[in-house]
Protein backbone atom coordinates (compact mmCIF):
# COMPACT_ATOMS: atom_id res chain seq x y z
CA UNK A 1 0.00 0.00 0.00
CA UNK A 2 1.27 3.47 -0.84
CA UNK A 3 1.15 4.83 3.00
CA UNK A 4 2.66 8.74 1.58
CA UNK A 5 -0.80 10.57 0.80
CA UNK A 6 -2.34 8.56 3.93
CA UNK A 7 0.51 9.82 6.10
CA UNK A 8 0.20 12.97 4.73
CA UNK A 9 -2.90 13.90 5.63
CA UNK A 10 -3.23 12.34 8.35
CA UNK A 11 -6.61 10.62 7.44
CA UNK A 12 -7.07 7.48 9.58
CA UNK A 13 -10.01 4.85 9.30
CA UNK A 14 -13.18 6.14 11.71
CA UNK A 15 -16.07 4.15 13.00
CA UNK A 16 -19.33 5.70 12.82
CA UNK A 17 -20.77 5.26 16.32
CA UNK A 18 -23.68 3.11 17.31
CA UNK A 19 -25.90 3.68 20.15
CA UNK A 20 -26.07 6.88 22.70
CA UNK A 21 -23.71 7.13 25.19
CA UNK A 22 -25.82 7.65 28.91
CA UNK A 23 -28.15 5.70 30.34
CA UNK A 24 -30.19 3.10 28.34
CA UNK A 25 -27.92 1.97 25.15
CA UNK A 26 -30.16 2.34 21.88
CA UNK A 27 -30.35 -0.52 20.29
CA UNK A 28 -29.17 -0.61 16.12
CA UNK A 29 -29.25 -2.65 13.15
CA UNK A 30 -25.78 -2.01 12.30
CA UNK A 31 -26.74 -3.19 8.59
CA UNK A 32 -29.77 -1.46 8.51
CA UNK A 33 -27.49 1.67 9.90
CA UNK A 34 -25.02 0.72 6.52
CA UNK A 35 -27.90 1.03 4.28
CA UNK A 36 -29.42 3.66 5.19
CA UNK A 37 -27.13 5.84 6.44
CA UNK A 38 -24.03 5.03 4.20
CA UNK A 39 -25.51 4.10 1.29
CA UNK A 40 -24.11 0.21 1.22
CA UNK A 41 -26.20 -1.53 -1.14
CA UNK A 42 -27.13 -5.22 -0.80
CA UNK A 43 -24.16 -6.78 -2.27
CA UNK A 44 -21.53 -5.03 -0.16
CA UNK A 45 -23.39 -5.73 3.05
CA UNK A 46 -23.19 -8.81 2.46
CA UNK A 47 -19.72 -8.97 1.65
CA UNK A 48 -19.04 -7.28 5.20
CA UNK A 49 -21.07 -9.43 6.50
CA UNK A 50 -19.10 -13.00 5.78
CA UNK A 51 -15.92 -10.66 7.03
CA UNK A 52 -15.12 -9.22 3.78
CA UNK A 53 -13.70 -5.17 4.71
CA UNK A 54 -15.66 -3.07 2.55
CA UNK A 55 -15.05 0.63 1.97
CA UNK A 56 -16.63 3.78 -0.27
CA UNK A 57 -16.67 7.10 -0.21
CA UNK A 58 -19.08 9.11 1.70
CA UNK A 59 -20.99 12.17 -0.46
CA UNK A 60 -19.84 15.41 0.88
CA UNK A 61 -21.78 19.17 1.27
CA UNK A 62 -18.79 21.18 0.25
CA UNK A 63 -15.77 20.42 -2.07
CA UNK A 64 -12.95 20.76 0.49
CA UNK A 65 -14.53 17.76 2.56
CA UNK A 66 -13.50 14.34 1.98
CA UNK A 67 -15.10 11.68 4.01
CA UNK A 68 -15.36 7.19 3.60
CA UNK A 69 -16.91 4.62 5.15
CA UNK A 70 -16.54 0.92 5.84
CA UNK A 71 -17.73 -2.11 7.40
CA UNK A 72 -16.36 -5.37 8.16
CA UNK A 73 -17.98 -8.24 10.58
CA UNK A 74 -15.19 -9.67 13.41
CA UNK A 75 -15.94 -12.20 15.91
CA UNK A 76 -15.09 -11.64 19.78
CA UNK A 77 -15.39 -9.14 22.25
CA UNK A 78 -13.91 -5.12 21.83
CA UNK A 79 -12.07 -5.65 24.63
CA UNK A 80 -8.90 -6.29 22.59
CA UNK A 81 -9.29 -2.95 20.13
CA UNK A 82 -9.58 -0.78 22.98
CA UNK A 83 -6.54 -1.87 24.90
CA UNK A 84 -4.44 -1.82 21.50
CA UNK A 85 -5.95 1.88 21.05
CA UNK A 86 -4.70 2.90 24.52
CA UNK A 87 -1.21 1.84 23.30
CA UNK A 88 -1.99 4.31 20.38
CA UNK A 89 2.04 3.82 19.67
CA UNK A 90 1.72 0.43 19.19
CA UNK A 91 -1.65 0.56 17.23
CA UNK A 92 -0.49 3.27 14.66
CA UNK A 93 3.12 1.47 14.28
CA UNK A 94 0.90 -1.98 13.43
CA UNK A 95 -1.20 -0.04 11.16
CA UNK A 96 2.22 1.71 9.13
CA UNK A 97 0.78 5.21 9.99
CA UNK A 98 4.47 6.11 11.48
CA UNK A 99 5.57 7.76 14.25
CA UNK A 100 3.34 8.53 18.05
CA UNK A 101 3.69 9.45 21.69
CA UNK A 102 1.17 9.20 24.35
CA UNK A 103 1.34 12.48 26.29
CA UNK A 104 1.69 12.53 29.55
CA UNK A 105 -1.27 13.98 32.10
CA UNK A 106 0.29 16.93 32.24
CA UNK A 107 1.78 16.98 28.78
CA UNK A 108 6.14 17.58 29.25
CA UNK A 109 7.92 18.73 26.90
CA UNK A 110 10.02 15.80 27.10
CA UNK A 111 7.12 13.99 25.13
CA UNK A 112 8.32 15.92 22.22
CA UNK A 113 11.61 14.38 22.33
CA UNK A 114 11.31 12.39 19.30
CA UNK A 115 9.50 14.82 17.46
CA UNK A 116 12.65 16.23 14.41
CA UNK A 117 11.92 18.23 11.49
CA UNK A 118 13.03 17.44 8.02
CA UNK A 119 14.76 19.44 5.59
CA UNK A 120 11.40 19.58 3.92
CA UNK A 121 9.80 21.30 6.37
CA UNK A 122 12.88 23.38 7.75
CA UNK A 123 12.71 25.15 4.35
CA UNK A 124 9.06 25.74 4.45
CA UNK A 125 9.34 27.12 7.95
CA UNK A 126 12.22 29.60 6.28
CA UNK A 127 10.19 30.73 3.72
CA UNK A 128 6.80 30.65 6.34
CA UNK A 129 5.91 34.81 6.24
CA UNK A 130 1.55 35.59 7.35
CA UNK A 131 -0.76 34.82 5.23
CA UNK A 132 2.03 32.57 2.91
CA UNK A 133 2.91 29.94 4.58
CA UNK A 134 3.13 26.22 3.17
CA UNK A 135 2.42 24.76 6.88
CA UNK A 136 -0.47 25.60 8.85
CA UNK A 137 0.34 28.38 11.46
CA UNK A 138 -0.62 31.15 13.39
CA UNK A 139 0.90 34.77 13.10
CA UNK A 140 2.28 34.73 16.48
CA UNK A 141 4.31 31.26 15.63
CA UNK A 142 5.36 32.15 12.28
CA UNK A 143 6.60 35.52 13.81
CA UNK A 144 8.39 33.35 16.36
CA UNK A 145 10.39 31.29 13.93
CA UNK A 146 11.90 34.13 11.76
CA UNK A 147 12.65 35.90 15.26
CA UNK A 148 14.37 32.84 17.44
CA UNK A 149 15.67 31.02 14.57
CA UNK A 150 19.19 31.99 12.92
CA UNK A 151 18.23 29.89 9.61
CA UNK A 152 22.08 30.76 8.35
CA UNK A 153 23.36 28.87 11.47
CA UNK A 154 24.54 25.45 11.15
CA UNK A 155 22.30 25.04 14.72
CA UNK A 156 19.33 26.44 13.24
CA UNK A 157 17.55 22.68 12.36
CA UNK A 158 18.06 21.86 16.01
CA UNK A 159 16.58 25.08 17.37
CA UNK A 160 13.51 25.17 14.45
CA UNK A 161 12.68 21.55 16.03
CA UNK A 162 13.39 22.72 19.74
CA UNK A 163 10.51 25.60 18.79
CA UNK A 164 8.21 22.83 17.20
CA UNK A 165 8.49 21.19 20.34
CA UNK A 166 7.46 23.99 22.56
CA UNK A 167 4.73 24.80 20.02
CA UNK A 168 3.06 21.14 19.96
CA UNK A 169 3.61 21.59 23.94
CA UNK A 170 1.64 24.83 23.88
CA UNK A 171 -0.89 23.58 21.37
CA UNK A 172 -1.76 20.49 24.13
CA UNK A 173 -1.74 22.99 26.94
CA UNK A 174 -4.36 25.19 25.32
CA UNK A 175 -6.35 22.83 24.49
CA UNK A 176 -6.62 20.58 27.43
CA UNK A 177 -7.62 24.31 29.32
CA UNK A 178 -9.85 25.75 26.95
CA UNK A 179 -10.74 22.99 24.28
CA UNK A 180 -11.03 24.13 20.89
CA UNK A 181 -11.44 27.98 21.21
CA UNK A 182 -8.26 28.31 22.41
CA UNK A 183 -6.30 27.02 19.46
CA UNK A 184 -6.57 30.62 17.92
CA UNK A 185 -6.49 30.70 14.00
CA UNK A 186 -4.19 28.97 11.24
CA UNK A 187 -3.24 31.90 9.15
CA UNK A 188 -1.74 30.22 5.89
CA UNK A 189 -4.14 31.75 3.45
CA UNK A 190 -5.51 35.48 3.10
CA UNK A 191 -8.34 35.41 5.95
CA UNK A 192 -7.65 33.42 9.02
CA UNK A 193 -9.92 30.85 10.13
CA UNK A 194 -10.79 29.65 13.63
CA UNK A 195 -9.41 25.96 14.11
CA UNK A 196 -12.87 25.84 16.21
CA UNK A 197 -14.98 26.69 13.07
CA UNK A 198 -13.25 24.28 11.07
CA UNK A 199 -13.90 21.00 13.58
CA UNK A 200 -17.51 22.36 14.48
CA UNK A 201 -18.51 22.35 10.23
CA UNK A 202 -17.36 18.53 10.20
CA UNK A 203 -19.27 17.91 13.87
CA UNK A 204 -22.14 19.19 12.89
CA UNK A 205 -22.68 17.53 9.64
CA UNK A 206 -22.54 13.96 11.70
CA UNK A 207 -26.02 13.98 12.11
CA UNK A 208 -26.06 10.45 12.94
CA UNK A 209 -23.80 10.96 15.69
CA UNK A 210 -25.90 13.56 16.99
CA UNK A 211 -28.85 11.63 16.47
CA UNK A 212 -27.84 8.46 17.83
CA UNK A 213 -25.10 9.74 20.56
CA UNK A 214 -25.76 13.63 21.79
CA UNK A 215 -23.76 13.41 24.70
CA UNK A 216 -20.94 12.35 22.90
CA UNK A 217 -21.15 14.44 20.21
CA UNK A 218 -21.37 17.16 22.81
CA UNK A 219 -18.48 16.13 24.97
CA UNK A 220 -16.50 16.29 21.57
CA UNK A 221 -17.92 19.41 20.93
CA UNK A 222 -17.69 21.41 24.47
CA UNK A 223 -14.96 19.61 26.06
CA UNK A 224 -12.92 19.99 28.53
CA UNK A 225 -16.64 21.83 29.91
CA UNK A 226 -18.37 19.01 28.67
CA UNK A 227 -17.83 15.70 30.62
CA UNK A 228 -19.01 12.01 29.56
CA UNK A 229 -18.92 10.05 32.97
CA UNK A 230 -17.03 6.70 32.10
CA UNK A 231 -14.77 7.95 29.13
CA UNK A 232 -10.88 8.22 29.29
CA UNK A 233 -8.98 10.50 27.24
CA UNK A 234 -5.75 11.59 26.07
CA UNK A 235 -3.41 13.37 23.77
CA UNK A 236 -0.78 12.15 21.76
CA UNK A 237 1.18 13.59 18.85
CA UNK A 238 1.83 11.49 15.67
CA UNK A 239 4.18 12.15 12.20
CA UNK A 240 3.31 9.88 9.49
CA UNK A 241 5.38 8.98 6.72
CA UNK A 242 8.57 11.20 5.33
CA UNK A 243 9.99 13.48 2.86
CA UNK A 244 7.82 16.70 1.35
CA UNK A 245 4.29 14.41 2.15
CA UNK A 246 5.14 14.39 6.26
CA UNK A 247 2.72 16.13 8.55
CA UNK A 248 2.62 16.80 12.37
CA UNK A 249 -0.03 15.98 13.90
CA UNK A 250 -1.69 16.21 17.50
CA UNK A 251 -4.90 14.84 18.51
CA UNK A 252 -7.35 13.58 21.26
CA UNK A 253 -8.20 10.06 21.74
CA UNK A 254 -11.67 9.44 23.51
CA UNK A 255 -12.37 5.97 25.00
CA UNK A 256 -15.72 4.97 25.97
CA UNK A 257 -17.60 2.41 27.56
CA UNK A 258 -21.45 2.90 27.34
CA UNK A 259 -23.94 1.24 29.50
CA UNK A 260 -24.74 -2.32 27.66
CA UNK A 261 -21.08 -2.74 26.52
CA UNK A 262 -21.22 -0.71 23.40
CA UNK A 263 -17.51 0.34 22.85
CA UNK A 264 -17.25 4.50 21.29
CA UNK A 265 -13.38 5.92 20.54
CA UNK A 266 -12.99 9.01 19.05
CA UNK A 267 -9.81 10.48 17.40
CA UNK A 268 -9.78 14.29 16.90
CA UNK A 269 -7.12 15.96 15.17
CA UNK A 270 -6.04 18.88 17.26
CA UNK A 271 -3.50 20.40 14.81
CA UNK A 272 -2.21 19.38 11.81
CA UNK A 273 0.95 20.66 10.26
CA UNK A 274 -0.31 20.33 6.50
CA UNK A 275 -3.40 19.79 4.69
CA UNK A 276 -5.88 19.20 7.00
CA UNK A 277 -7.95 21.61 8.70
CA UNK A 278 -9.85 19.54 10.65
CA UNK A 279 -10.12 15.68 11.15
CA UNK A 280 -12.77 13.50 13.17
CA UNK A 281 -12.46 9.98 13.89
CA UNK A 282 -14.66 8.15 15.50
CA UNK A 283 -14.40 3.95 16.50
CA UNK A 284 -16.98 1.75 17.28
CA UNK A 285 -17.68 -1.84 17.45
CA UNK A 286 -21.70 -2.97 17.27
CA UNK A 287 -23.14 -6.35 18.10
CA UNK A 288 -24.39 -8.72 15.27
CA UNK A 289 -28.23 -8.91 15.14
CA UNK A 290 -27.52 -12.90 16.55
CA UNK A 291 -25.12 -11.97 19.01
CA UNK A 292 -22.23 -13.61 17.00
CA UNK A 293 -19.67 -11.05 17.11
CA UNK A 294 -19.26 -7.70 16.04
CA UNK A 295 -19.86 -5.01 13.26
CA UNK A 296 -15.93 -2.71 12.75
CA UNK A 297 -18.14 0.34 10.83
CA UNK A 298 -15.88 2.81 9.47
CA UNK A 299 -16.16 6.56 8.33
CA UNK A 300 -13.80 9.42 8.44
CA UNK A 301 -14.62 12.96 7.47
CA UNK A 302 -11.54 15.82 6.61
CA UNK A 303 -12.00 19.63 5.72
CA UNK A 304 -8.46 20.83 4.03
CA UNK A 305 -8.99 23.71 1.93
CA UNK A 306 -6.12 22.64 -0.26
CA UNK A 307 -9.02 20.46 -2.13
CA UNK A 308 -11.05 23.73 -3.24
CA UNK A 309 -10.91 24.68 -7.11
CA UNK A 310 -9.64 23.26 -10.05
CA UNK A 311 -6.17 23.04 -9.49
CA UNK A 312 -6.98 20.63 -6.27
CA UNK A 313 -8.26 18.25 -8.93
CA UNK A 314 -5.34 15.92 -8.97
CA UNK A 315 -4.51 16.28 -5.04
CA UNK A 316 -8.77 15.22 -4.44
CA UNK A 317 -8.44 12.25 -6.07
CA UNK A 318 -5.15 11.24 -4.30
CA UNK A 319 -6.90 11.95 -1.11
CA UNK A 320 -9.67 9.86 -1.90
CA UNK A 321 -7.54 6.80 -3.03
CA UNK A 322 -5.18 7.14 0.17
CA UNK A 323 -8.52 7.42 2.39
CA UNK A 324 -10.22 4.38 1.16
CA UNK A 325 -6.79 2.35 1.70
CA UNK A 326 -6.34 3.54 4.67
CA UNK A 327 -9.77 2.79 5.84
CA UNK A 328 -9.19 -0.92 4.52
CA UNK A 329 -6.15 -1.52 5.96
CA UNK A 330 -7.55 -0.45 9.59
CA UNK A 331 -10.80 -2.80 9.06
CA UNK A 332 -8.21 -5.23 8.16
CA UNK A 333 -6.24 -4.82 11.06
CA UNK A 334 -8.99 -4.40 13.59
CA UNK A 335 -10.55 -8.08 12.05
CA UNK A 336 -7.31 -10.06 12.78
CA UNK A 337 -6.52 -8.22 15.99
CA UNK A 338 -10.28 -9.30 16.83
CA UNK A 339 -9.74 -13.25 15.72
CA UNK A 340 -6.51 -13.37 16.99
CA UNK A 341 -8.22 -12.68 20.50
CA UNK A 342 -10.45 -15.75 20.19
Amino acid sequence: MNTKWSAALGIIAAVVVIGTPYAQVQKVDAEKMLAERFGFSAAEIGQARAGQAVTKLLPSKEAIEVGVGGAVRVPGTPDRLVYWLKDIAGFRKAAELGLSKKLSSPPQIGDFADLSLSDDELAALKACRPGNCDLRLGDKAIARFQADVDWSSPDAARRASELTRQLMLGHAQAYLRGGDEALGTAHNEKTPRLTADEFRYLLYQSTALYELAPAFANYLDKFPAASLPGAEQFLYWAKGGGGPEASITLHQLVIYTAPGGAVFVADKQIYASRYTDALLVVISLASTSDGAGYYAMVGARARSRMLDGMAARLLRGRVQKATIETARMYLDWIQQSLASAR
